[in-house]
């Protein structure tokens, strides 16, 4: 029996160092490409073209991508041909590019820019939990600008010189657009800021009259991004912005577009004009005065003010003979009633009420009424 198990035992060891050392076929290694750009989207503005777009963040087999090294920006440009340049039948036809297969940019477009990572934070435009939105302002020459079709791709190179699929292909034809509005100023109001302007007098090709549909005001706030106020053209050179709070600093600029539906064709960014909205405006001054004297005190009563903003009320009184009313509450009284307890026997005295909001804006005074205790004389 101890011989049949040394047998076993010996066999096994054989089988085991015969199979061991076989080799399979071999298996090429994983080769990790980066995952193409996404969210890739071009739109001219004045004299540039605005490119947008978001970095991947894995490699094709789904691992993490930690680190790029350089976005790449290629430009495919096709001259139009004479008659593609002539006035089409309809807006949409102006606005619409044929597109470019991937293989004809591939094989004609051009490297144009070269944004290394020390450089990524300079075109960061908006972070989000996963990803960062870039913006890159590609700008266009003013020169033939109508006869020119462009495309533009995206690539992306890692650590290792990995490189990416180009993004989506972005195919635009530049127009010709307005300059931006002139002179912006503003008003402020109790209860809006009004913005106006002036209309560019020429186009970025230096051509007129300026191709003018309407206007697109926008506006920034402490710690905002801008933000577009109206959804459709303003067709006037005057904006009333009734959102704001006193006390804070507003930033607008106005663009003037040179299509007449949205997507907009925009001009550059007027200049910025900061605004402070201050409240320099006084209440009304207060109404229904009223006087009843008692046996040693007048009583005041008034109405109510209607401001949202109103600290009180200042009780103001000037006796039988003299010019100049002196103030009773250097302090504003909260309710519209007053006691005067400091008065005397047979002197008449005159009253008058303003009103005083939080950034101490003092109303006119209320028409006055005046009272008279009477008593024996001393």
């Amino acid at each position: 029996m101890k011989r049949f198990f040394s047998f076993l035992f010996f066999a096994f060891l054989a089988l085991f160092f015969i199979f061991c050392g076989k080799k399979g076929p071999l298996i090429a290694p994983v080769e990790r490409i980066p995952q193409k750009v996404k969210n890739f989207e071009a739109r001219q503005r004045g004299t540039a073209l605005i490119l947008k777009w978001t970095n991947p963040t894995a490699y094709l087999d789904g691992s993490p991508l930690s680190e790029i090294e350089e976005i790449e920006i290629w430009l495919y440009e096709q001259q139009k041909q004479p008659k593609e340049t002539e006035e089409e039948s309809s807006e949409e036809q102006k606005r619409t590019t044929p597109k470019v297969s991937l293989e004809t940019f591939k094989d004609k477009a051009e490297l144009k820019v070269i944004i290394e990572k020390e450089e990524f934070p300079i075109y960061e435009k908006r972070k989000e939990k996963d990803s960062i939105e870039y913006e890159y302002l590609y700008k266009l020459a003013k020169e033939n600008l109508s006869l020119k079709r462009l495309t533009f791709g995206l690539r992306i190179k890692d650590m290792k010189d990995k490189v990416s699929e180009f993004s989506n292909l972005i195919p635009t034809e530049p127009g010709v657009v307005s300059l931006p509005p002139q002179d912006v100023q503003s008003t402020v109001y109790e209860d809006r800021i009004d913005i106006e302007w002036k209309e560019p007098e020429k186009n970025i090709d230096d051509s007129t009259p300026a191709k003018v549909q309407g206007y697109v005001v926008y506006k920034k706030g402490e710690e905002e991004l801008p933000r577009a106020l109206n959804s459709s053209l303003i067709k006037e050179k005057k904006y009333s912005d009734k959102d704001f709070i006193f006390g804070k600093v507003y930033h607008y600029f106005i663009r003037a577009s040179s299509t007449e539906s949205s997507p907009f064709l925009e001009s550059d960014d007027s200049e910025t004009l900061e605004v402070l909205a201050k409240d320099i405006f006084a209440p009304e001054a207060p109404t229904g005065l009223v006087s009843m004297r008692g046996g040693d005190f007048i009583s005041l009563s008034w109405d109510v003010n209607q401001e949202k903003d109103l600290l009180g009320y200042r009780v103001w009184r000037r006796e039988e003979g003299q010019e100049e009313y002196t103030l009773l509450t250097p302090e504003p009284v909260q309710e519209n009633v007053y006691s005067d307890t400091a008065v005397e026997k047979n002197k008449r005295y005159h009253y008058a009420i303003t009103a005083m909001d939080k950034n101490r804006n003092e109303s006119k005074k209320s028409e006055a009424v005046s009272e008279l205790i009477e008593g024996p004389l001393q």
